[in-house]
C-alpha cells in the first residue's frame, strides 16, 4: 500500500510506469517529489497520459451534464401546459347571470390580491370578507393529505400558504361561473411562480349568497400536467 503521506505531499501524480517481475519484483510509481516502491507478484503496466486524463474528466464532466439534464427536465416537466389547451377549457363562461357573475368574480378577485400580499397580519379580515365562518368550510390542496375541514382549519390552511408556499396568480377574468339560486361553482386556472419555474395549476370552488356577498364554502387546488416529479415532491404542495 501507498503510504497516504506520499500522496498528500505530493501535489500532482504522474503515474509512468509500474514494473516488476512475476518472481515477486518491485513495482515504482514516480512521484514529483519521489519514487515509491510497491511489492508485487503480478507483472503490471500502467501509462497514464495527459490526453487520457483529458478524455476521461471531459467524460465525467459530460456524464454529469446530462445528470443536470435529467434533473432539469424532472424539475420543469409539469412547467407548462400547451396554452390552447389550457384556452379550451374556459372557452364556456359558464350559465351564471351578469350580475351573479360579477359577484362571484368579485370574491375571487379578493381571493387572488390575498393571495398576492401573502401578509399574515391580514389573514382574519381575509376570511371574515370571503369564507362561511361555519364548519361546512373545506379546503383540499394539492396533496392528497391536504383536508381543511372548518373555518379555523381553513384559516390556517391559506395562512400556511401565504408563508411557505409559491405564489398564486389566477386567470380570475376568464373563470367559468355557474349557478342555481343563491349557489354558484367556478373553475379557473392559474400558475404557481417558484423559485426558478411555474407550475400550472387549476382552482374550483362553491360559493353562497349571503345577502349581496359571495361566500366560499369549498375550494380545491389542483396541479395540471403529468404526476408530480420527484423534485415537487420536495415542495409543500
Amino acid at each position: 500500500m501507498l503510504p497516504a503521506n506520499g500522496l498528500l505531499n505530493d501535489g500532482f501524480l504522474r503515474i509512468l510506469s509500474c514494473h516488476g517481475s512475476a518472481a515477486g519484483g518491485a513495482a515504482s510509481i514516480l512521484l514529483s517529489n519521489g519514487t515509491f516502491r510497491l511489492a508485487g507478484e503480478t507483472k503490471l503496466t500502467f501509462e497514464v497520459t495527459r490526453k487520457r486524463l483529458l478524455v476521461a474528466l471531459a467524460a465525467a464532466a459530460l456524464g454529469l451534464g446530462g445528470l443536470a439534464l435529467f434533473f432539469g427536465v424532472l424539475l420543469h416537466g409539469n412547467a407548462d401546459a400547451p396554452s390552447d389547451l389550457r384556452a379550451q377549457y374556459l372557452r364556456r363562461p359558464g350559465n351564471a347571470p351578469p350580475a351573479v357573475q360579477a359577484g362571484v368574480l368579485a370574491a375571487l378577485r379578493d381571493f387572488q390580491q390575498g393571495y398576492a400580499k401573502r401578509d399574515p397580519k391580514d389573514i382574519d379580515p381575509f376570511m371574515s370578507r370571503l369564507f362561511a365562518n361555519d364548519s361546512d368550510v373545506l379546503i383540499l390542496g394539492t396533496d392528497r393529505s391536504e383536508w381543511a375541514r372548518g373555518y379555523s382549519a381553513a384559516s390556517d390552511f391559506i395562512r400556511a400558504d401565504w408563508l411557505g408556499w409559491g405564489n398564486l396568480r389566477l386567470a380570475v377574468d376568464d373563470s367559468i361561473v355557474s349557478s342555481y339560486g343563491d349557489v354558484a361553482w367556478i373553475a379557473t386556472v392559474g400558475t404557481v411562480h417558484f423559485k426558478g419555474y411555474d407550475r400550472p395549476v387549476r382552482l374550483s370552488a362553491v360559493l353562497t349568497r349571503n345577502g349581496n356577498r359571495w361566500l366560499f364554502r369549498q375550494v380545491q387546488f389542483q396541479w395540471e400536467g403529468r404526476a408530480a416529479s420527484p423534485s415537487s415532491l420536495l415542495l409543500r404542495r
